[in-house]
C-alpha cells in the first residue's frame, strides 16, 4: 500500500473542517409564537462573532428587540456560540427598555451553511416557544417564517 502525500492529506483534512456561518453584519428579522403571543414584528442583532479554536465554537455577542402582539417590547442582550455545523446557542444576560413582560430566556435553533435562516429554533424560559429568524436587513420578513415554524413544532 502506497502512503497518502502529505499534501492529499492535507487538503482533505481542510476541506473537512468547516467554519461556523458568519452572523454579523446585518439584521435579522425574527418571527416567535410562545402559544399567547407572535413576535413578528422583532429583529435580531449579532454584534460581536469571534472564532475560539478551543471548542471550534464561535462566540456571539448581540441583542434582541423584541415587539410582541400583544405590545409587549424591549432588548435582551444575549452572549452565546454558534458551532461549524450551524447550532446555534444564546443565553439572554440583561433587559434594557422593556415594559418589564418579557425575561432573559436560553434560545436555540440551527442556521444555514450560507448564514442567512435560522430555523428549528425554541426558547426556553419564561413562556417557551418557538423561533425562527431571517437575514434581511431588518425589512420583516421574518413574519413568513412563522407558518413555517408552527409546522415544525
Amino acid at each position: 500500500m502506497r502512503p497518502i502525500p502529505t499534501l492529499v492529506f492535507l487538503l482533505l483534512a481542510s476541506a473537512a473542517q468547516a467554519d461556523a456561518p458568519v452572523l454579523t453584519g446585518a439584521v435579522w428579522s425574527v418571527c416567535g409564537d410562545d402559544g399567547v403571543y407572535t413576535w413578528h414584528d422583532t429583529r435580531l442583532t449579532f454584534t460581536q462573532q469571534t472564532p475560539n479554536a478551543e471548542d471550534g465554537a464561535d462566540r456571539l455577542v448581540g441583542f434582541f428587540d423584541w415587539q410582541s402582539s400583544g405590545g409587549h417590547f424591549g432588548r435582551e442582550q444575549f452572549t452565546g456560540f454558534i458551532t461549524d455545523d450551524g447550532a446555534l446557542v444564546l443565553q439572554g444576560q440583561s433587559l434594557e427598555d422593556t415594559d418589564y413582560s418579557i425575561v432573559t430566556s436560553r434560545y436555540e435553533a440551527q442556521v444555514n451553511a450560507e448564514g442567512t435562516v435560522s430555523f428549528d429554533g425554541v426558547w426556553l424560559d419564561g413562556a417557551p416557544g418557538i423561533w425562527a429568524a431571517t437575514r434581511d436587513g431588518g425589512a420583516g420578513t421574518g413574519t413568513s417564517l412563522c407558518d413555517l415554524a408552527d409546522q415544525i413544532s
